[in-house]
C-alpha cells in the first residue's frame, strides 16, 4: 500500500515540476518576444511603443541576433528622443553589437551630429574599436561626415588607427577626395607620409583614385611624391600607369 502512495506522490510531483518548466519556458519566450519587440520599435523610431515596451519589463539590455541593443538601434534610426529616453533608463552607451560597434559609431558612419553629442556627454568612448578595427572617426570620414570628423578631433580623436584592410582615416579621406577632410586630419597630427598597406601613402591612395584636388592638397601638406610602393612604384609611375593626365602634371619635378 505505501508503495502504491509513494508512485502516486512521485506522479504528483513529476506533473508538478513538468507544470513549472513548462510555464517557465513559455515566460522565457514570452519576455524574449518581449525584448525583440523593443529593440524593433527603437529601430522603427516609435517612441510610444518604445515606453510601452519598457513599462511591460523588457530589458534595455536585450540584443538581437546581430547583437544590436535598443540603443544601437535607436541610433541607426536616427531617433535622439529614443536615444535620451533609453540613456535615462540607464541603457550602457558603450555596449557593443556581435561586430564590436558601439551606437557612437552608427551615429558616426550614419551621420547623425545631434545623437553623436549626445552620446559624448553621456560617457560614449571615442576611441573604441570594433571588430574591424574601425573607430567613430574613420567611420565618419569614410561616409564624409565633415561636421563629425570635427567634433571627434577636437575632443582627441585617435587619427593613427589602422583598420583591419591597413588603412588610415586619412587614407579613406584621400581616397574620396574630400580635401577639407585631409586638411583636418593633417592638422591634428595624422602623418601625411605614412605607410600603411601595401606601402601605400595618402598620396598614393588619392591618386590611385584620380582624385585631382586630394593629391594638390596632400602635395602642399608636405606628402612626397618620391616615396614606393611594395611594387617599387612611386605616385607618378602610378598615375602613368592609370593615365591621370592632371595628376601626373602636378607630380611631375
Amino acid at each position: 500500500m505505501m508503495t502504491l502512495y509513494r508512485i502516486y506522490f512521485a506522479l504528483i510531483l513529476f506533473s508538478f515540476t513538468t507544470l513549472i518548466h513548462a510555464n517557465n519556458e513559455y515566460d522565457a519566450i514570452e519576455f524574449r518576444e518581449l525584448n525583440l519587440s523593443l529593440i524593433s520599435a527603437a529601430k522603427d523610431g516609435d517612441i510610444d511603443t518604445v515606453k510601452q515596451r519598457l513599462k511591460e519589463g523588457a530589458s534595455i539590455k536585450a540584443r538581437n541576433r546581430f547583437g544590436n541593443t535598443a540603443l544601437i538601434s535607436a541610433t541607426r534610426a536616427g531617433s535622439l528622443d529614443i536615444v535620451k529616453l533609453l540613456i535615462e533608463k540607464g541603457a550602457n552607451v558603450n555596449m557593443v553589437n556581435t561586430n564590436a560597434e558601439t551606437a557612437l559609431m552608427n551615429a558616426a558612419s550614419r551621420g547623425h551630429d545631434d545623437i553623436l553629442a549626445y552620446l559624448i556627454d553621456n560617457g560614449a568612448d571615442i576611441n573604441k574599436l570594433s571588430v574591424k578595427n574601425l573607430s567613430a572617426l574613420t567611420e565618419a570620414v569614410f561616409a564624409s561626415h565633415v561636421p563629425i570628423v570635427k567634433t571627434l578631433l577636437k575632443l582627441y580623436a585617435d587619427v593613427s588607427v589602422v583598420d583591419h584592410s591597413g588603412k588610415t582615416a586619412l587614407n579613406y579621406a584621400a581616397a574620396n577626395g574630400n580635401v577639407e577632410i585631409i586638411k583636418l586630419l593633417v592638422a591634428h597630427g595624422a602623418d601625411v607620409n605614412r605607410q600603411t598597406e601595401n606601402d601605400l601613402t595618402s598620396l598614393m591612395w588619392a591618386v590611385g583614385y584620380g582624385k585631382t584636388e586630394a593629391v594638390d592638397a596632400l602635395l602642399k601638406l608636405g606628402a612626397d611624391p618620391t616615396i614606393k610602393d611594395n611594387r617599387g612604384l612611386t605616385a607618378l609611375m602610378i598615375a602613368k600607369e592609370n593615365n591621370y593626365s592632371e595628376i601626373v602634371k602636378l607630380l611631375k619635378p
